[in-house]
């Protein structure tokens, strides 16, 4: 049926030109799925500078964060995991656990992207 209609049309199945427009539309279904990353906690685990912040931060595939001088000073900690396209950093303040959910904007191989409650972004690059 599909043969009968492409020579109808003027098209054998055997055209160069068929074969050159299936292999665009190929070519063009890879990189739409390329830019359909997945992105996973594992993405955010490691060493990172913020664009807020002169310390880094170290996220922890276990879930825990902290703010860690050179000297291996802590000066702030807590817990996070990525959920819903946002990272949801935990603290504890007094008596109570603090969630802060941050929409995560963009991300990047050595970098992502956050939006804060105020608007603001704030851009995390690798170190490690």
């Amino acid at each position: 049926m599909i043969t009968r209609r492409l020579r109808q049309t003027g098209i054998s199945p055997e055209n160069p030109l068929r074969r050159i427009s299936g292999f665009l539309v190929g070519s063009l279904l890879v990189v739409a799925l390329a830019g359909c990353q997945r992105i996973s906690a594992g993405d955010f685990v490691g060493k990172w500078q913020s664009s807020r912040a002169v310390t880094p931060i170290h996220l922890a595939a276990n879930g825990e964060w902290e703010i860690r001088q050179d000297d291996g000073t802590i000066l702030q900690y807590g817990v996070w995991r990525y959920a819903d396209q946002k990272i949801i950093w935990s603290i504890k303040q007094g008596s109570r656990v603090v969630d802060d959910p941050t929409p995560v904007l963009a991300v990047e191989r050595r970098e992502f992207k956050l939006q804060e409650r105020d608007g603001a972004t704030t851009v995390f690059r690798r170190l490690d």
